[in-house]
Formats: C-alpha cells, structure tokens, sequence
C-alpha cells in the first residue's frame, strides 16, 4: 500500500477501535504498532487520536485504490474486531460504513466478513493452545 493508504488503514483501525466509545489499552498497544510500521510518529498519531475521538465520520472516508488492498485492509480491520472473541453491533456498524468506504459490497464483503473473523478465531485459538 500506499503511504496514503496506509494512514487510511490506520485512520479506519482507529475507528473501529474507538466504535464502542473507549479506547483500551490492548486496543492502543495494536494501533501504535500500526502507526510505527507506517511511518506515522508520536506526535502525529496523537493527533490522529484526538480527531477521531471527535470526528465519528472518520469511517465514511478511507480510501484504498486497489479493490486487492482494499480487500486485505477490511479483513484485517474485521479481524481486529472479533480478536477479543465477539463483534459488537458498534463495529460491526462501522464495518459496514469502512466496507461502503472502500466498495465492498453484497456478496464480496460477507465473504471477507468471514475470512476476517476466521482469521482472528486463528490467532485466538493459537494464543490459548490445543483444548
């Protein structure tokens, strides 16, 4: 991705962090790291924060050009969703206004629903070990 798109990948993360009103510590730790490997320092992302925490339309203007990235970012802003085990009806709204964002739409966007939210049982279940 882009430079641009990688800070709309971060702006969308941010969005989705912030759907239910408060943003954990576990959620922070996940979107400072985003912020590093995109080349977006301290001072910046600070500011990133505030304005999200003010602009709940921040979710209505990510754009990522390419339909493949655009695919990719969704499933992993779906996956950071359900890491804690459920997707809450706050972000599952604001996945719904990302995937307009980005023109994910009917067929294609329950398709990478899914794929996110396997992706994520993946990783849960690798962190827990075998039953």
């Amino acid at each position: 991705m882009g430079m641009m798109e990688d800070v709309d990948l971060l702006r969308a993360a941010l969005a989705l962090a912030l759907a239910d009103g408060e943003l954990r510590r576990s959620e922070m730790g996940v979107l400072e790291g985003l912020a590093g490997r995109v080349g977006v320092g301290r001072v910046s992302f600070e500011a990133m924060v505030e304005a999200a925490e003010h602009n709940d339309s921040i979710a209505d203007n990510i754009l990522i050009r390419s339909k493949e990235r655009a695919h990719r970012a969704f499933e992993l802003l779906v996956a950071q969703a359900r890491i804690d085990g459920e997707i809450s009806n706050e972000e599952r709204s604001v996945l719904v206004r990302i995937a307009g964002s980005l023109g994910i739409t009917g067929d294609d966007f329950q398709t990478i629903y899914q794929a996110g939210i396997k992706r994520a049982d993946k990783i849960r279940k690798s962190r827990t070990g075998p039953s």
